[in-house]
């Protein structure tokens, strides 16, 4: 039986997102991880607005949006602290901008809330997206 911790299973749904090609932003098995009408917020940054998406299918838009621009998006993380029903996560995502092939970062923390095996909802507070320096992609395509 799999273990539905609230930890559990945001190492899962990370694992799901990590879990794609690299021209692929995210794969529908990342969603799997989510309740139906799960709630993501993002605070602001210098690069976006604060942000708020209700269920699946708003997210799924704003992903098909993000999978345009970028790919060979990837999570690690490197801290996971649970309570109860809440889980932290502050880890650095990459990817590369499709239009440069330019690979950036950025680091953030993400607040989960879990119930009954599936994510309910995300709290996004991300810093701004940076180039990765020494980057070997976009050096070889300007070198």
């Amino acid at each position: 039986m799999a273990d539905n911790s609230p930890k559990a299973v945001v190492l899962r749904m990370l694992e799901a997102y990590n879990d794609h090609t690299p021209d692929v932003y995210i794969t529908e098995r990342f969603y799997d991880y989510y309740s139906d009408d799960f709630v993501f917020e993002s605070t602001a940054t210098s690069q976006s607005p604060a942000r708020r998406f209700v269920g699946k299918q708003s997210n799924r838009e704003l992903l098909a949006q993000i999978s345009g621009q970028l790919r060979d998006s990837h999570q690690e993380a490197h801290d996971v602290i649970s309570e109860g029903d809440r889980v932290a996560v502050r880890f650095t995502w990459t990817g590369i901008v499709r239009a440069t092939e330019q690979k950036v970062r950025m680091d953030a923390v993400d607040f989960f809330t879990v119930r009954d095996g599936l994510i309910q909802e995300v709290m996004d507070t991300a810093g701004p997206i940076l180039p990765v320096e020494g980057d070997a992609a976009r050096e070889q395509t300007n070198g």
